[in-house]
């Protein structure tokens, strides 16, 4: 009985083994995740200027297709962290910056919101007061076959 449950337990962990691109593989697309935590009483503040600085920024990356595309997750819990915001690239190789790559961003920012720049950055300088950046990731979708 013994021999049986040793062979039985061998049998197991020599086949227990997943082998990446036969069992599963990663996908191509590569999403940064950043985690943070809003002050209580603060995530509506924190969404609407959100939206007037990187949600327009992710829309222009979006438009000129330097990202396939982002997100904004929050926690109905008051728990923190209790924002999570991804940007999603076709590849690694996606999320390589270039000068021409930013030229094209600022350009493109300053043709629909030039007039606003100071507001904007007034706004960005805000955030330290009701947000602490938690974490940072770079993360990929595993595809099982």
């Amino acid at each position: 009985m013994k021999n049986l449950f040793l062979l039985t337990l061998s049998f197991v962990a020599f086949y227990s083994f997943a082998e990446v691109y036969k069992d599963y593989e990663p996908s191509e697309e590569h999403v940064q995740l950043t985690v943070v935590s809003v002050e209580p009483n603060y995530l509506d503040d924190y969404l609407v200027k959100l939206k007037r600085t990187w949600v327009r920024g992710m829309d222009i990356q979006k438009e000129l297709g330097y990202i396939k595309d982002y997100s904004v997750f929050t926690s109905d819990s008051a728990n923190t962290p209790n924002v999570w915001l991804t940007i999603t690239y076709e590849n690694m190789a996606a999320m390589q910056p270039s000068e021409e790559r930013y030229n094209a961003v600022n350009k493109k920012w300053m043709e629909l919101y030039g007039d606003e720049d100071e507001e904007i950055e007034e706004i960005s300088k805000g955030y330290e007061e009701i947000r602490k950046m938690i974490d940072s990731q770079i993360i990929n979708k595993v595809n099982f076959k």
